[in-house]
């Protein structure tokens, strides 16, 4: 059976020249998408590879998602782009859109009742006197101001509209981010670096409760995804998890820490888990996983009672995160989306 390419990879679309496209195999009846000639690799032999191939109507609803979502918007051919972007024909690829900020806060909620739930089991508490309904925001604008967060930005929209709950841990060893502005000043080693008008810094999220630098003065914690708005395939709702150790150090374990490609973290990298690689529905490599995908993780994993939680929220260290590369690795993956 044969291989017919069914779109072309439009060159504008990729950081690199491309001669990719999504090729449709015609015995599996199964498609997969490459941004470029060199990532046929992932996709062959297809018997090795056949988490790459999907069906057609698989990768079309998730591009379909990308619209309904306003991460892929379309717009008269002649309209200039948000931030100088490339617009190919009448489409552009947007940094974030405000749906992808609702829906982040929406499983931040949900994952914050989730510990909520667990903190008042022991004491077979109702959930009413939690946060629920409290109106106070992880970090106020004012702090965001003096801070340098670029307003509009992913990361000022989510801090604005997530609600700070009374717990301080939402994962082991992961604290919640500074309210005040000296606190947050500090937790944020990026924001004083020189940078264009369409830069934005990464800005951590979530600390580690016992710091630990892993380059110079950036220390262990959860981190917005540095963009350049006018670049290609740029995502400011995504994620690094810096962790001070790495993963998969022993090459003769049969399991280990898995991105979503089902793809071992590389051995070295203090900041694969939890992300994509290869994407079977198009993009490009660098461009990382979504904060609201780690969210929902976070979530299963406290729901699961796979992790522990206490009056002060989820317990345990960082260390915690190694079980990764155990026979829980399947509980620290994220399955592929777009």
């Amino acid at each position: 059976m044969g291989l017919v390419r069914l779109y072309a990879v439009e060159g504008g679309l990729s950081a690199v020249d491309s001669d990719g496209g999504v090729i449709y195999h015609q015995g599996l009846h199964r498609v997969a998408s490459f941004m470029h000639i060199d990532d046929y690799g992932y996709g062959f032999p297809v018997e090795g590879s056949k988490h790459v191939w999907n069906p057609l109507e698989t990768l079309l609803t998730n591009w379909i998602d990308l619209i309904h979502i306003g991460k892929v918007v379309a717009s008269p051919h002649k309209e200039p782009a948000l931030f100088d972007f490339e617009k190919i024909g009448p489409w552009e690829w947007r940094p974030y859109s405000n749906t992808q900020v609702t829906t982040c806060v929406a499983e931040w909620d949900r994952l914050c009742q989730a510990i909520e739930a667990r903190i008042s089991q022991p004491f077979n508490l109702p959930l009413i006197g939690t946060d629920a309904d409290n109106s106070e925001p992880l970090v106020i604008s004012s702090v965001l101001d003096a801070a340098s967060v670029p307003n509009p930005s992913f990361t000022r929209s989510f801090l604005t509209r997530a609600r700070r709950p009374q717990f301080r841990y939402i994962a082991p060893g992961l604290l919640l981010p500074p309210a005040n502005l000296a606190g947050f000043m500090a937790a944020q080693p990026f924001n004083i670096l020189p940078r264009s008008k369409y830069t934005v810094p990464p800005s951590e999220f979530y600390s580690r409760s016992i710091q630990t630098f892993i380059l110079s003065r950036v220390s262990a914690g959860v981190y917005t995804e540095v963009v350049e708005r006018n670049g290609f395939d740029v995502a400011e709702e995504g994620f690094r998890l810096l962790l001070p150790f790495t993963f998969n150090d022993n090459w003769h374990k049969g399991i280990g820490a898995q991105k979503s490609d089902r793809s071992l973290v590389e051995r070295g990298r203090f900041s694969e888990l939890f992300q994509h690689g290869y994407k079977p529905f198009g993009g490009d490599y660098y461009r990382c996983q979504r904060l609201e995908r780690l969210l929902g993780c976070c979530r299963k994993l406290v729901e699961k009672c796979v992790w522990s939680v206490g009056a002060d929220g989820v317990e345990g260290t960082t260390d915690t995160f190694k079980d990764a590369e155990s026979d829980l690795w399947e509980d620290y993956y994220i399955p592929p989306t777009w």
